[in-house]
């Protein structure tokens, strides 16, 4: 029996929690907490997205001298890597690797143009749906 391919729609998460750029880091921190997620995109000004903010990007600044003025544009990872939901796991890992980044986020249409993404996808997604795989 042939082994079905796994793709970045099947184990996404659809609900990507979005904030503005002026969010600040505590603002950003209590979202996360809330939502139950590990990285929130920052809008940019057209409809597209600016950065990710991760908690890792959260973690580096937190103590340091007036880290609460800091905002999701300041602390944010720019130019996130954009991928579509037809992306076997495979495929992700390697660019995740190879960039050396934790999430990408899924985007439905051309990868070039300003848009919502459809879905987020992090390496402990990946992980557990290795660890899930009966085959």
């Amino acid at each position: 029996m042939k082994k079905k391919v796994k793709l970045l729609k099947d184990v996404m998460t659809k609900r990507v929690v979005t904030i503005p750029p002026t969010l600040s880091i505590r603002e950003i921190s209590k979202i996360m907490a809330r939502e139950e997620v590990s990285g929130v995109a920052v809008k940019g000004p057209e409809r597209g997205v600016m950065g990710i903010v991760s908690e890792c990007d959260v973690l580096r600044h937190f103590g340091k001298q007036n880290w609460e003025l800091l905002t999701a544009e300041e602390i944010m990872t720019p130019n996130v890597e954009a991928i579509r939901p037809e992306t076997t796991l495979e495929q992700a890992a390697d660019v995740m690797q190879k960039k050396h980044i934790h999430r990408l986020l899924v985007m439905g249409r051309d990868l070039n143009e300003p848009q919502m993404p459809v879905g987020i996808v992090s390496a402990s997604d990946i992980v557990r749906e290795i660890g899930r795989d009966n085959s």
